[in-house]
């Protein structure tokens, strides 16, 4: 044993957690080594004191505040990701709020697909044939057809849904104006 290995193994001597092997090769090494012996001797007054040392506590912000005044001492701001976490958008964590804005993003993305949904894409079929130049004359007839409408619009249709034949010819006249 030497003067290493028993500093490494000195609280687990004190506290009696060492196996019985170990546990005599530190007290032979005690005995033999005076430095040894008061380090010991130092370390068991102190493990002995501890109960009766005097509590402290802290608020709970004293390391966040600890923090920014050795930012203060050394010259150095927080860095960029802590000032990124100092923010509270709405009053919110950075992490809710990142979630509420994600999400109103999301909703505002599908809202626009939704409103403005596509038709069938026109696909010229006579530049997609695969036929040889020489035989272009002839026309390509595609499967795929727009259907036509025969519903009529809003603007086509009388709002009560029967047609008044005396109001047909009249003019729209303006209230108020001329």
């Amino acid at each position: 044993m030497n003067c290493y290995n028993f500093e490494l193994n000195i609280s687990a001597y004190i506290e009696g957690e060492l196996k019985q092997t170990v546990r005599q090769e530190l007290s032979q090494h005690k005995e033999n080594c005076q430095s040894c012996k008061q380090k010991l001797l130092e370390i068991s007054q102190m493990m002995e004191n501890f109960p009766n040392l005097v509590k402290v506590t802290t608020s709970r912000k004293f390391n966040e505040k600890l923090q920014i005044r050795i930012g203060k001492i050394d010259n150095l701001g927080p860095a960029l990701w802590e000032r990124l976490l100092q923010i509270k958008p709405l009053g919110f964590e950075p992490a809710p709020a990142l979630g509420l804005f994600l999400s109103l993003i999301m909703i505002t993305g599908a809202t626009y697909f939704l409103l403005n949904q596509d038709s069938l894409p026109h696909v010229d079929f006579n530049k997609l044939s695969t036929q040889s130049p020489q035989n272009t004359h002839q026309n390509f007839d595609p499967s795929v057809i727009s259907p036509k409408q025969n519903i009529p619009s809003i603007a086509d249709s009388d709002t009560s849904g029967r047609s008044n034949a005396k109001h047909l010819g009249k003019h729209i006249k303006l209230v108020g104006g001329n």
